[in-house]
């Protein structure tokens, strides 16, 4: 089974590189090193599956341009619970902390949880699909568009 506190480990390296992301200091291989090969993600918008490349690293990056352009300052990983599905895989719940500059430099912290499936391939964690709610509403919600 995967250990819960590697994949503790794994998140707050993934916030390492997320926070580096908002900064816009990172290398986008950075990113993309924390998917595996392909990935489905799962939101309100509906559901879409991709590969990891260089299609994914330019996603990315607009989306954390967007991002940036919302406010976003940091991302917290506040924790991680386990769920195991078998040896290499699980699904890792993750609640984060999001840190927020409104356009009236007001600030706000939005509370969410993001659920992971994660799998261990050649030694390492790599996230395979998330399960998100409806990030759009909330940051409608807190004003921040």
């Amino acid at each position: 089974m995967i250990a819960e506190a590697d994949v503790q480990t794994f998140f707050k390296a993934y916030e390492k590189v997320y926070n580096d992301a908002i900064a816009d200091s990172v290398d986008m291989d950075d990113v993309g090193a924390l998917y595996s090969t392909g990935f489905v993600s799962v939101t309100p918008a509906g559901v879409m599956a991709g590969e990891n490349g260089q299609q994914l690293k330019d996603t990315m990056k607009k989306g954390f341009e967007a991002y940036r352009a919302l406010g976003s300052k940091r991302m917290t990983c506040n924790d991680v619970s386990v769920i195991p599905i078998d040896q290499d895989h699980c699904v890792a719940k993750v609640q984060w902390s999001g840190d927020y500059e409104r356009k009236d430099k007001s600030s706000v912290t939005i509370d969410f949880e993001v659920d992971y499936l994660v799998e261990r391939r050649d030694g390492s964690l790599k996230v395979f699909g998330w399960i998100s709610g409806d990030e759009q509403a909330e940051f409608k919600k807190h004003g921040l568009i």
